[in-house]
């Protein structure tokens, strides 16, 4: 059972160069968070205990010049609970130049 209104959020196509700031809602009944660990560099986390929302702001930098056409990349936030329970939270996109 997620704890989370959703545990993917789709972009779409974005275009690289600008930040994506990306906002996970709790349910009510979640427990407490002990630990949030994004699964790469380009993704900061900021949890509200008020609000409970999980702000996720992706970099989403340039695409490099030897990567031709599209780019899908998705981005995995592990949530680890205080009673050891843990959660996988996903943002996809598909991004262009």
């Amino acid at each position: 059972m997620s704890h989370w209104e959703k545990s993917e959020i789709n972009l779409g196509i974005i275009k690289a160069g600008s930040p994506k700031k990306i906002i996970f809602r709790s349910l009510e009944s979640i427990p407490t968070i002990k630990l949030i660990l994004p699964y790469c560099g380009c993704t900061a986390t900021k949890y509200d205990e008020q609000t409970k929302e999980l702000v996720i702001t992706y970099s989403n930098s340039n695409i490099p010049d030897q990567v031709q056409g599209a780019q899908s990349v998705t981005k995995r936030v592990d949530i680890q609970y205080e009673d050891g329970t843990t959660e996988i939270l996903t943002i996809k996109a598909t991004r262009i130049r």
